[in-house]
C-alpha cells in the first residue's frame, strides 16, 4: 500500500500536467490556412555563381501539445519544386549542406508578440545521417567558405502575411 501511495504521489504531478495539456482548449485557429512564398537565393561554389528559385507552401497541420509549450499550432512546409531542401552541396550519400528557409511560423504570422525572427543568412545547415539517427547543425559562414568553398551571395525571401486567428472554429 506504501509503495502505491508514493507512486500516486510522485506520478499525480505529471498525470495532471499531461491531462491539463492534451485535454484542455485549442489555441485559436488560423485564418488563412495555406500560404505560398517565392524565394531567391545566391550563393557561390568553387567560384561558379548559382542561383536557386522556389516557393515555400507553408499550410496548417492542426494543433500539438507538448510540456513547453502547452497546446500550439503545427504548421507543415514543401517546397514546390518537390525538393526535400535548398541544397548547397552534396558531400557524400550520408552528408549535405543545405540552407533553411525559414520557420511557417514567420511566414504564416504566427509568431509570438515578443518574438523577433531573424532568417539564417549567410550560415547554412549540415545534415548527418548515421544508420538510424540523422542530426542537423548549423555550419557558420567562415566554415562554410573555409571548408567547403560556398558563400552565400543573397536571400531574398517573399515577407510574411499578416494572419489573425479565431476562436473556437472547428
Amino acid at each position: 500500500m506504501l509503495a502505491f501511495v508514493l507512486v500516486a504521489y510522485l506520478a499525480l504531478p505529471w498525470i495532471l500536467i499531461f491531462l491539463g495539456i492534451h485535454l484542455g482548449p485549442n489555441p485559436p485557429h488560423p485564418e488563412i490556412t495555406h500560404g505560398e512564398f517565392p524565394f531567391r537565393l545566391e550563393y557561390e561554389i568553387n567560384g561558379e555563381r548559382k542561383v536557386i528559385r522556389d516557393t515555400l507552401i507553408c499550410e496548417f497541420d492542426g494543433f500539438g501539445a507538448d510540456e513547453g509549450r502547452g497546446k500550439y499550432r503545427k504548421w507543415k512546409t514543401r517546397l514546390a519544386s518537390g525538393n526535400e531542401r535548398i541544397t548547397l552541396l552534396e558531400i557524400n550519400q550520408t552528408q549535405e549542406i543545405y540552407y533553411s528557409p525559414g520557420s511557417p511560423n514567420y511566414y504564416m504570422g504566427d509568431l509570438e508578440s515578443n518574438e523577433e525572427y531573424r532568417h539564417g543568412f549567410p550560415d547554412a545547415l549540415i545534415i548527418e545521417q548515421d544508420g538510424r539517427f540523422t542530426s542537423n547543425r548549423l555550419i557558420r559562414a567562415d566554415e562554410l567558405l573555409d571548408k567547403y568553398h560556398i558563400k552565400l551571395i543573397s536571400w531574398e525571401p517573399s515577407p510574411p502575411i499578416k494572419n489573425t486567428f479565431i476562436e473556437n472554429k472547428k
